[in-house]
């Protein structure tokens, strides 16, 4: 059925009229999921059944699909639709789980998605960027890009991040992929300095791109980091989307001295009336040589980080995901394949933004070798990477770090900078982060065993067929349940 063109274009035009910014038109949405025949695997029913909750209570979840319908051209939501629900969830996800069956190793997968830095240049010099340690040269061409997204595009991918640098600094070379892939959706995370006027309507015309605009806080925190003037730039690049109905929201780094401002709900609601739909928090990482570790949040900060989160994200309409809190959320952590990898400018690939090391190339070997190699099978074998299954502390990096340092000496993984990381390297940086996953484990344990423990949660309620919406499969062996 999925593979009819008149059914497809029925379906898409029928949500793209539904998603209008009314209410009853989200009503009318479920009103046609229920008169069709459409099968939905669980991931998608439990976001049928969660979406329809929430218009029946009035909360913030449908309150953000209204604000899409709102914020968006209907040309550019009828690409969103076409590209990222039907063409990613729906036929890729298909195609994907088919040719998962079909490789030889059950233990090899496929990647839902991937992330790709196809340039570390950048017009602005912040303190602290990971991406700054990099070296610059020998960037992957336009045809290596373009031989990329076609490669993963017939593995059933229809999402691709790009992330940098700045990737703007390549806006002709990403524009004519962009057109080029108008199958597939892309996330941009940007500085916003180099969206004009052009480049904004092209976004709007293209209808398959949605940037994340970096801010470090309010106006004195980001031109501290990014330079005098900034604050306004991103002002004006974010009017420019919206007047051209482009989706986009923030990408906020978390630090030690910053997070109670960026967690806070004037800070929310300040991007919401610029006309963001969603935002994405990371934690600041003490990644590369000689790591700012003052900068990192305290293990209770981070906790506290992760409850002011949620409160923003049930109070306001708009989505919110804190990636270093969010474990649950997803399945725990997403690297190494397990549901994403991330690949350089030169063409190396690292399990995550933030893991920088690698074995393999793009230029050497095709990306599901890559995906199904050695190292990345490892370290996904640890998963959940610790014992009790705590998804609350998800990270191989600062959570479970032995995870990671174990995988990058067995397999000689080397650092992607041109300069040792001090994660593996360094003893003092080791011990630090040992005796941070100790700490963050003593406070989020109980909390872990509290929440699958608890009959009103799904994690209890619907066991194993919840957890495998995920692939979560390990026994949570302190459970005690099955």
């Amino acid at each position: 059925m999925f593979a009819n063109s008149m059914f497809k274009k029925a379906f898409i035009g029928k949500i793209a009229d539904c998603l209008n910014g009314e209410k009853e038109g989200l009503e009318k949405f479920l009103q046609f999921y229920r008169k069709s025949d459409i099968q939905l695997d669980p991931a998608d029913q439990n976001f049928i059944e969660s979406l329809e909750s929430s218009i029946n209570n009035d909360t913030a979840f449908a309150r953000m699909f209204l604000r899409v319908g709102k914020e968006t051209s209907r040309s550019y939501r009828k690409k969103l639709i076409t590209n990222l629900i039907y063409n990613h969830f729906i036929t890729g996800k298909a195609k994907r789980r088919e040719l998962n069956n079909n490789l030889g190793d059950e233990e090899d997968i496929v990647p839902g998605f991937i992330v790709v830095s196809p340039t570390m240049r950048c017009n602005l010099n912040c303190a602290g960027c990971y991406s700054g340690l990099y070296s610059k040269g020998n960037e992957l061409t336009e045809e290596e890009l373009d031989n990329l997204f076609a490669e993963v595009r017939d593995m059933g991918i229809h999402f691709i991040v790009i992330s940098g640098g700045e990737p703007y600094i390549l806006k002709d070379t990403l524009l004519k992929l962009f057109k080029k892939y108008d199958d597939m959706f892309f996330l941009t995370y940007t500085n916003g300095t180099l969206i004009d006027d052009k480049t904004a309507s092209e976004l709007g015309r293209l209808g398959n791109v949605a940037p994340a605009i970096s801010v470090e806080g309010w106006k004195e925190e980001t031109e501290h980091r990014r330079g005098k003037g900034m604050w306004n730039n991103i002002l004006d690049t974010m009017g420019r989307l919206r007047k051209n109905g482009v989706l986009f929201g923030i990408s906020v780094t978390a630090t030690r001295n910053n997070m109670e401002e960026v967690t806070s709900e004037d800070f929310i609601e300040f991007f919401m009336d610029r006309g963001a739909i969603f935002g994405w928090y990371f934690m600041f990482m003490p990644v590369g040589k000689d790591p700012v570790l003052e900068l990192v949040m305290t293990p209770e900060q981070r906790l506290r980080c992760g409850e002011r989160v949620n409160h923003l994200r049930e109070k306001y309409p708009m989505f919110l995901a804190d990636f270093w809190n969010d474990g649950q959320a997803v399945g725990g952590c997403l690297a190494a394949g397990r549901r994403y990898l991330h690949i350089l400018h030169n063409g190396n690939v690292e399990p995550c933004v933030f893991a920088h090391f690698g074995v393999d190339n793009i230029r050497e070997k095709p990306l599901l070798e890559i995906v199904n190699s050695p190292f990345f099978k490892d370290i996904r074998r640890e998963f959940p990477y610790n014992e009790k299954g705590n998804l609350k502390r998800p990270c191989m990096i600062i959570d479970n770090p032995k995870v990671l340092r174990n995988a990058v000496r067995k397999h000689n993984a080397v650092s992607g900078h041109s300069s040792p990381d001090s994660l593996v390297d360094d003893p003092y940086i080791a011990q630090w982060m040992d005796e941070y996953a100790e700490r963050f484990a003593e406070l989020t344990d109980p909390v872990w065993e509290e929440m699958i423990n608890d009959p009103n949660n799904r994690w209890y309620r619907e066991g194993r067929e919840y957890q495998e919406l995920f692939g979560y499969s390990r026994e949570l062996e302190s459970s005690g349940h099955r």
